[in-house]
């Protein structure tokens, strides 16, 4: 609710639509004795008033309402532009000062402020906290506050080891621990713990709840990698406050992470086909390679390459092309397990990296491909084909992506000189570069 201490009917209509707007229930008086009385009855979220309402001392009322109601955000509307107004609003207690030239800045002024105020309570709403405490009284009252005012998800737990369980496999977005804890484990010693995780919870904030205030204790806890601490005993407003920045500063990391994670994911694409391009590739490769070498599996890769494309383009235009180019994507990453990579290479050239396949296997894939391929088109009277050039290592020791996509390439060459369409192997002449030394190296 939104408490309004305006005299004028005029403008007290206008701002009793303008918070009605805005998603807020207006309470309208005219007097600084009926907005007193208001504020003993009743919570107000906000409280807007006219610096010359009734005619009394409006910084003796901020004040007066700041000791009722002290979670209450105070705005005062003013025509007197002294240069001191607005200090003094502010040392008596007012949230904001907005100066009454002209309707359209007093709307603007109270949407931008309203939504601020409002925009840490929208991001809390239903977000899962982990608080843990052993004393039942204070965990009661810190209880209320977060479930009952703030609408959290909050998981209760007694026991510093207990919250470390729940840590290692389950999700939150704030830990408020105390300090001290009954049984073999602190909150420090939980704050030291969840910094060594080996998950995204590592990084979570976290609110530690001290009775000591002294400034090696304060040292301590941030060390130790608190975010923020509240000293006991706990003043509510501070706590609504603080969790909700700590609350608010986490989601917009996640944010600003997840945009960076489509941003990456993004640039390790093909925007035309979808494919992942030569670095998404070169990313992937060096995991599948250590992967095959640490398992001796079996690893193959191959070149694709639609047949006669620039006739295609030439005949068709490059529309039709970018079509073509299209389809043969999505029809390799079909066809394709989950585990192979499929890549555009560059222009019509596409490459396959197949983990824990061998020659035979690779060969048998690639056939089926090859003939999917040739009926890609058919409908529309146009022929299209595609060669393909391929290679294996079996129980690699060192295999590079270099080295396969060279062996693979040569392959690809004879498959196109040998009249397209079709399959063609080259045994990988890669070799390990230490083997290699130790053969030119003559023993003695």
């Amino acid at each position: 609710m939104v408490l309004l201490i305006e005299s004028s009917s005029l403008y007290q209509l206008f701002l009793s639509d303008l918070f009605m707007r805005l998603g807020y229930h207006p309470v309208s008086v005219n007097s600084r004795e009926e907005a007193l009385q208001a504020l003993e009855k009743y919570d107000f979220r906000f409280i807007c008033l006219n610096s010359s309402a009734d005619g009394d001392d409006a910084m003796d009322f901020i004040a007066q309402a700041r000791k009722l109601t002290p979670q209450a955000s105070v705005i005062l509307l003013t025509s007197d532009r002294a240069s001191g107004i607005r200090l003094q609003a502010v040392k008596a207690g007012a949230t904001e000062v907005i100066y009454k030239s002209g309707a359209s800045h007093i709307i603007r002024r109270l949407r931008v402020l309203l939504g601020g105020l409002q925009h840490n309570q929208v991001l809390t709403n239903e977000r899962q906290v982990l608080y843990v405490e052993d004393s039942p009284t204070q965990a009661a009252m810190v209880l209320r506050i977060l479930e009952q005012e703030m609408k959290l998800r909050v998981e209760h737990c007694k026991q510093a080891e207990t919250a470390l369980e729940r840590l290692v496999d389950q999700e939150y977005d704030l830990v408020i621990t105390d300090v001290l804890l009954k049984g073999g484990a602190s909150g420090l010693w939980l704050l030291r713990q969840l910094r060594q995780l080996d998950n995204d919870n590592a990084q979570l904030p976290v609110l530690t709840l001290t009775a000591h205030d002294d400034p090696e204790r304060r040292l301590e806890l941030l060390r130790a990698g608190t975010t923020d601490y509240v000293t006991k005993p706990v003043l509510k407003e501070e706590l609504i406050i603080r969790v909700n920045n700590l609350i608010s500063n986490k989601l917009l990391m996640d944010k600003v992470l997840e945009q960076q994670a489509q941003m990456q994911k993004l640039a390790l694409r093909d925007e035309l086909t979808g494919c992942y391009n030569r670095l998404g590739l070169e990313e992937l490769a060096d995991k599948y390679f250590s992967q095959a070498t640490r398992q001796e599996r079996p690893i193959s890769l191959a070149m694709v390459d639609l047949d006669h494309f620039k006739r295609i383009n030439d005949q068709y235009g490059h529309d039709k092309g970018d079509m073509i180019l299209r389809s043969l994507g999505k029809l390799l990453r079909r066809n394709c397990r989950k585990s192979d990579v499929v890549a555009r290479w560059g222009g019509e050239e596409f490459v396959l990296l197949l983990p824990d396949t061998n020659r035979e296997q690779g060969q048998a894939a690639l056939q089926k491909i090859r003939r999917l391929v040739a009926r890609m088109h058919s409908k529309e009277g146009m022929t299209v084909t595609a060669s393909f050039g391929f290679t294996s290592i079996e129980a690699p020791s060192h295999p590079q992506l270099e080295a396969m996509i060279t062996c693979a390439d040569k392959a690809l060459y004879q498959a196109k000189s040998q009249g397209r369409n079709r399959v063609v192997y080259n045994e990988c002449e890669y070799q390990n570069p230490a083997e290699k030394n130790d053969q030119e190296t003559p023993r003695t």
